[in-house]
């Protein structure tokens, strides 16, 4: 019942006839991962920001930065799911604390179109504590009507939204947001420094200083040269009794015979005399 693809969610037209019958979106983009408790460093810097954001030192302000630019990311992925017409519930998930990435993606995709507002608060997870923070862009009500979770909840830092659909789909809104996402999209393509082929498929470029040094061609493997024995009575053996030679053959085995005798071996050597 599932047909995975391998793609770019923002590539994925919401308006071909193939998602017609898309109903539910489960969206878990990739967020900063501040809320997973064995990242300690992570998790302080996050903790920091949100508790004393105006105190924070250097290292969380690159960790507000970071989330910042992780949102909109985020907000970009909420908002195309909500292009697809058929689309009634969305659920947008976070393993992160920042605020950035939480309730303020949520505050920025409810101000940015109509069609779609928050789940009520008996709809998401109604009996957990901890609810979503006011002092980032959300009501009172609409922060009860989302989850998160911290790690003095004896658990790791959670963010959950629900977002329900309220007006019917605006087709032809929806056309002109995608012709313009596009042509953005292809500007910046356009304006990317070119590179080579070879670049692109994640070669190193040449060094004329240090040319490829050329394979030395392998020596022919010289013949073992047998040198005959000295005769018993001291002189020189003659050339014509015991010659030198050059050996060279192979071993072979010869076909396991059908008794329980061992196979013999036939050898085959070419001799040159010298």
């Amino acid at each position: 019942i599932i047909t995975p693809k391998c793609a770019n969610f923002l590539d994925v037209d919401p308006l071909d006839p193939s998602y017609a019958n898309v109903e539910y979106a489960l969206l878990d983009p990739s967020c900063s991962g501040s809320g997973i408790v064995n990242r300690q460093d992570a998790l302080v810097d996050s903790y920091i920001a949100i508790v004393n954001p105006t105190g924070a030192g250097g290292e969380a302000k690159s960790s507000e930065m970071r989330a910042r630019n992780l949102a909109e990311f985020q907000t970009s992925i909420v908002l195309h799911a909500m292009r697809f017409p058929g689309v009634k519930r969305i659920s947008y998930s976070t393993c992160s604390i920042h605020a950035e990435e939480n309730e303020g993606v949520v505050a920025r995709v409810l101000q940015s179109q109509s069609e779609f507002g928050l789940a009520e608060a008996d709809q998401v997870i109604p009996t957990w504590h901890r609810r979503g923070l006011e002092t980032a862009g959300l009501t009172k009500d609409q922060a009860a009507c989302v989850v998160r979770t911290m790690p003095e909840d004896g658990t790791n830092g959670f963010f959950v939204a629900g977002f329900v659909r309220q007006q019917p789909p605006d087709l032809a809104n929806t056309k002109a947001q995608l012709a313009e996402l596009r042509a953005v999209r292809q500007k910046e393509e356009e304006a990317k420094p070119k590179h080579t082929a070879f670049e692109q498929a994640g070669g190193a470029k040449k060094n004329p200083k240090n040319p490829p040094q050329a394979k030395k061609p392998k020596q022919p493997r010289q013949p073992r040269v047998r040198v005959p024995k000295p005769a018993k009575d001291g002189g020189e053996p003659s050339s014509e009794s015991t010659p030198r030679v050059v050996a060279s053959g192979a071993v072979t085995k010869s076909k396991p015979n059908k008794g329980k005798k061992k196979p013999k071996r036939r050898v085959s050597t070419a001799v040159t005399m010298l």
